[in-house]
């Protein structure tokens, strides 16, 4: 449930600068020769390819073959741009990282230390500053951005075709980035669904994947494209077929969910994605929910208040026959013009709360006629679904009163908070953490 882990700066800046110099050079290596460019990164106005030499000179642009850089893309295309992570730090996870961190592609030359987080329809690109000890020089940006997908594609898918011709004009006309891209260049659109599909389970879809294909191939007759996105959002070839079973089994239960009114939700603007980070997104819809509301911003009983406003309890309500959680999948809605329907996992009350309200997020914040999945993935929506019910259950404003200045707090007293509240201990600790407060391990 990461909700403040990072400061990204929203800027719909992403671009990619590509020039070819008169005289290269030559190495040896007709691939590598023919692929040497002036190569440079932008993200939100900031060059991440920046560096300094251990003289002190400095430059933006950094001079090596692309190559490398164009076959790891082509490899790892679907992806890179589709994959979110599926919890916290995942990042750090050597499959995960080999497939977005950009000095998998280095191979000897000088590359920043950049990662690529898909989270929907927007790409978190963080880049860190990084000496380089090889090639004697220092990248030096640091930052964190969150830019659109789109974006992102589309100036890579530029920046490889520009290396291939390159390659081709040079005499190099077969190679394993031109076989990886012609696949993806000859993709059609209705395949490119599958495409996007199998690459967010970080799964390449030109290698079979029979178990799998049998499975997506079912389950996508029996929910909508919206659920059967987040199911492999937050999936992997691990955990799919259990996740897939137990997504049908909670499915089938929005049917007979009675219809929850949000009439009064809807009276004001649906929250949109318009803020840097996904937290802020979620926590900002939980100011304009208690407005409309009437609910107080540090009233521990908000919760309870909204959901009586809504008329429907999250501790009943009805439950799969699987009675608790599949660990990516906790609950799916289902919302049709001004009423939603919700099937909510497990019968612990302190989760189906937090569920319960992640989900009126999604019903909230997206059109209607549309459903979701509660899930684990690090996607914008769902990482403002959990930002926004851990303020509403928890408020910060409330924490601050019996927390008090104090820097560090007993993770006990965080426990009786929560016990009180009726809610998680995992929602109180990172509301309490995201807020300022460290907590003290017990000696």
């Amino acid at each position: 449930m990461a909700m403040a882990e990072e400061l990204p700066i929203e800027n719909k800046t992403f671009k990619l600068d590509l020039q070819w110099p008169a005289n290269p050079g030559e190495g040896g290596n007709l691939l590598l020769d023919s692929s040497i460019g002036r190569f440079q990164i932008l993200a939100a106005d900031k060059s991440l390819t920046a560096y300094q030499t251990e003289k002190g000179d400095k430059n933006t642009h950094i001079n090596i073959p692309l190559y490398y850089l164009v076959e790891w893309l082509a490899l790892n295309w679907w992806s890179f741009l589709y994959e979110p992570r599926k919890f916290d730090r995942e990042d750090t996870d050597p499959d995960f990282r080999s497939r977005h961190w950009l000095g998998t592609a280095r191979n000897g030359f000088a590359l920043p230390d950049v990662m690529f987080l898909p989270a929907g329809e927007k790409i978190e690109v963080t880049s860190r500053s990084a000496f380089l000890r090889f090639a004697q020089l220092n990248f030096i940006e640091a930052i964190v951005a969150s830019v659109p997908t789109e974006a992102v594609r589309s100036e890579f898918t530029a920046l490889i075709e520009q290396v291939l011709r390159r390659l081709s004009e040079s005499g190099v006309k077969s190679s394993t980035a031109h076989e990886a891209w012609s696949r993806i260049r000859t993709t059609t659109g209705e395949e490119e669904e599958y495409c996007r599909l199998i690459g967010a389970m970080g799964l390449s879809p030109y290698v079979d994947h029979p178990e799998i294909d049998k499975v997506l191939n079912a389950i996508s007759e029996k929910i909508s494209s919206s659920m059967l996105s987040d199911l492999c959002d937050a999936t992997n070839r691990t955990n799919f077929n259990l996740a897939a079973e137990f997504t049908e089994s909670i499915s089938k239960i929005l049917d007979k969910a009675s219809p929850i009114q949000l009439r009064d939700l809807l009276k004001t603007s649906r929250p949109s994605d318009a803020l840097p980070r996904a937290y802020e997104w979620g926590y900002g819809a939980t100011d304009i929910a208690r407005k409309s509301l009437g609910i107080a911003d540090d009233d521990p009983e908000g919760s309870k208040v909204f959901f009586e406003r809504l008329q429907f309890d999250p501790s009943l309500g009805i439950e799969t026959d699987a009675g608790s959680a599949v660990a990516p999948v906790s609950g799916a809605v289902v919302r049709k013009n001004d009423a939603m329907r919700l099937s909510l996992a497990g019968s612990n009350p302190a989760h189906r709360k937090f569920a319960a309200a992640r989900a009126s997020f999604l019903a909230w914040s997206n059109k209607t006629d549309d459903s979701r999945l509660v899930t684990t993935a690090r996607t914008r929506d769902q990482q403002a679904s959990r930002a926004f019910a851990a303020e509403l259950l928890a408020p910060a404003k409330f924490l601050k009163q019996r927390l008090g200045k104090r820097g560090d707090v007993s993770p006990f007293v965080l426990d009786k908070l929560s016990d009180e509240m009726g809610i998680s201990p995992t929602v109180v600790r990172y509301q309490a953490r995201n807020n300022g407060y460290f907590i003290s391990e017990a000696a």
